[in-house]
């Protein structure tokens, strides 16, 4: 229970600067008059996300898990300080901010996932990314749901100096209470005794690596499924504020619906998703492919109240709307926990030396994918506008259904078996 809430505070601490960046500066840029195109140009921030498995090697080679813990926690905190004589009207120098945020929280996101797939057991792992999906999205809530309910009432510099108290507050938990679990401690000494000091300084020849990554079973199609998963979902979400701001919606409105609601209730599906896998029984997959199949249903309704908006109608279509995206939200957060398990069982089937590697490049590819298509989104919509783009998310999040047709049947707990009596 104690690595869980550890690994919880960690993703929370991760999911504000993505709250930041994600639910409140848009709003704020479209309530300003900033395009659709201009505001998906800016996500190119997130670039270091999708990079970040160039460097994990790196950081499952040198030095501890905590020391790059202990570095990112004083990098987030220097890059608050800069945050707070930065301004969302300077746009290069919020955009500086915004990078490093992401360069430092993308490495430190290696070592903690690199902790979590090697103290969390096979049966542990629903719980452990509840930890992981319920924490980072509460960090969410409050880098972007809060920030956009209390922008009016704030400074812009006191909500950085707040957020760089958290990341000190971190610093010291990290220091002082934390210490690397026995599961932990053991398998290391292990690794050592097997690979020898010297081998473990050793940088892993990148071929050996990748090689190492792809001969893992069922790592090519979970690879190809987490690009695709998201996109439909993910661009309708992103879109639907931006639609509720262009209609005159107020702007707190949409932020605390879309922002702090909206998030709550993912929190309840991602709990739900990680409950009905570890505690009910379901499988994995028959959890993934029920909720990838429930997603088509708010999402038409989206489509509907798009299409059928008017003025008259506004009160009662904006509910509509929020209902929609909330029941989109929620079974949304059990498709991220029962495709984030999937991903550690597939990681923990790699060999330990590669372990976090292989989970980097499965969560780097998750990122790619609805970075990509969030890039382009803004553009796409203000060519097709906003009718003709949702039947484009309802298209793609159908797609996804066919992969299931292929799916590894291979379950963890047998390679698990097989491993262990090879």
């Amino acid at each position: 229970m104690k690595s869980l809430l550890f690994l919880a505070f960690l993703y929370f601490i991760q999911g504000l600067p993505y709250g930041l960046q994600s639910r409140f500066l848009p709003i704020y840029f479209r309530t300003h008059g900033m395009s659709l195109t201009d505001i998906s140009m800016f996500k190119l921030l997130l670039i270091p996300w999708m990079c970040k498995a160039l460097w994990a090697p790196f950081v499952d080679t040198y030095g501890t898990k905590k020391l790059w813990l202990t570095w990112s926690m004083f990098g987030l905190i220097l890059t608050c300080f800069l945050g707070s004589f930065t301004s969302p009207d300077h746009i290069v120098e919020l955009g500086v901010v915004m990078f490093l945020f992401n360069l430092i929280t993308s490495t430190q996101d290696i070592a903690v996932d690199g902790i979590a797939i090697q103290v969390l057991t096979s049966s542990e792992l629903a719980y452990g990314n509840i930890a992981q999906v319920v924490g980072y999205k509460f960090g969410a809530i409050c880098g972007g749901g809060v920030l956009s309910w209390i922008s009016d009432y704030v400074e812009w510099t006191i909500l950085f100096i707040c957020l760089a108290l958290v990341y000190v507050f971190s610093l010291i938990f990290v220091q002082i209470f934390v210490h690397p679990p026995q599961q932990l401690k053991s398998e290391m000494d292990e690794q050592e005794k097997e690979h020898g000091s010297m081998e473990r300084k050793l940088l892993p020849g990148i071929k050996s690596t990748l090689q190492q990554i792809y001969n893992t079973p069922g790592t090519l199609w979970i690879m190809m499924f987490v690009i695709i998963y998201k996109l439909g979902e993910q661009g309708a979400l992103s879109m639907v504020p931006m639609f509720l701001i262009d209609k005159k919606i107020p702007a707190s409105w949409v932020g605390f619906w879309t922002g702090m609601v909206g998030q709550g209730v993912s929190i309840c599906g991602s709990v739900l998703g990680g409950w009905a896998i570890s505690h009910l029984g379901y499988t994995t997959s028959k959890t993934l492919k029920l909720t990838c199949i429930l997603r088509v249903i708010p999402l038409s309704l989206q489509l509907l109240v798009v299409w059928t908006w008017s003025e008259e109608m506004s009160s009662v279509s904006s509910l509509l709307s929020v209902f929609a995206m909330s029941a989109m939200l929620f079974i949304s957060g059990t498709v991220t926990t029962a495709t984030f398990t999937l991903m550690m069982q597939c990681s923990q089937r790699a060999p330990p030396t590669v372990q976090s590697t292989h989970y980097t490049v499965l969560a780097t590819l998750e990122v790619m994918g609805k970075l990509t298509f969030s890039v382009i989104l803004g553009p796409l919509t203000e060519i097709l506008g906003y009718n003709f783009i949702f039947v484009l998310f309802i298209i793609l999040t159908s797609i996804v259904l066919l992969m299931f047709q292929k799916f590894p049947s291979l379950s963890v707990s047998e390679t698990i078996v097989i491993n262990k009596n090879s």
